[in-house]
């Protein structure tokens, strides 16, 4: 296979695979606090022939839209919450919280929403949540939300959900610029009709390519057929 058909072939890979991330966005648009990945398209020719630009993380925030619900949670900054999972820590901005049957303040799947002292017990009662992240009952501070931010550059890795990882090191302490607005949550950073347009633009690029790829092939069997036969 020539050097210019690998290359056509793993952009069209590359076209397959933004359109399955701009499918994913388009789903989960409605998601509180989700962020859209985005396709990078290859630096290089050589990264077009290895196919290894990967997607990264769109980290604009949403907009704060009222609930009125006092577990429902936004963060203004460039923080995230902390949840304890089976798994190890996880970070999200996603804040429609609940309450367990243990009464701990609890992400919608189960993880554990974390505080100073670890998981935050509430009991029956509704918390009162101020821009610091104080957790009050009864006019009592019975703790303090976990609130950090990531180092720039940092490749957060999702893990569905709107929860995230963080490879090496990245995680660091909140520098207190993050505030807590309690009865809000945080849209998702999608903007549909966006998407759909680049999922027209995608598709036009792989049809495009696609027709030359069959080009090619017509032509290749072409010249197959006519130097396989015999002259007389």
């Amino acid at each position: 296979m020539s050097d210019s058909i690998a290359m056509i072939e793993n952009a069209m890979r590359a076209d397959a695979e933004a359109l399955r991330i701009i499918g994913q966005n388009i789903a989960n648009a409605d998601v509180p606090a989700y962020r859209r990945r985005v396709a990078i398209a290859p630096a290089t020719f050589d990264d077009l022939v290895a196919q290894s630009s990967a997607p990264v993380l769109d980290s604009r925030p949403g907009t704060m839209r009222s609930t009125g619900e006092p577990l429902d949670l936004a963060l203004a900054g460039s923080g995230f919450f902390v949840l304890q999972s089976s798994h190890g820590e996880l970070l999200t901005r996603r804040g429609d919280f609940g309450v367990s049957p243990e009464g701990l303040l609890a992400a919608k799947t189960g993880e554990l929403l974390l505080g100073a002292g670890g998981p935050v017990h509430v009991g029956a009662q509704a918390p009162s949540i101020d821009s610091l992240g104080n957790v009050r009952i009864a006019d009592e501070v019975i703790d303090q939300l976990r609130i950090v931010h990531v180092a720039e550059g940092t490749a957060l890795q999702s893990t569905g959900n709107g929860m995230y990882t963080i490879p090496g090191t990245g995680l660091l302490d909140a520098d207190g610029g993050t505030l807590v607005q309690q009865g809000f949550l945080e849209t998702s950073n999608v903007e549909p009709v966006g998407e759909v347009v680049q999922m027209m633009e995608t598709l036009r690029h792989f049809e495009a390519a696609q027709r030359f790829v069959r080009g090619y092939g017509d032509m290749m069997e072409k010249a197959i057929s006519e130097l396989g036969k015999v002259s007389s």
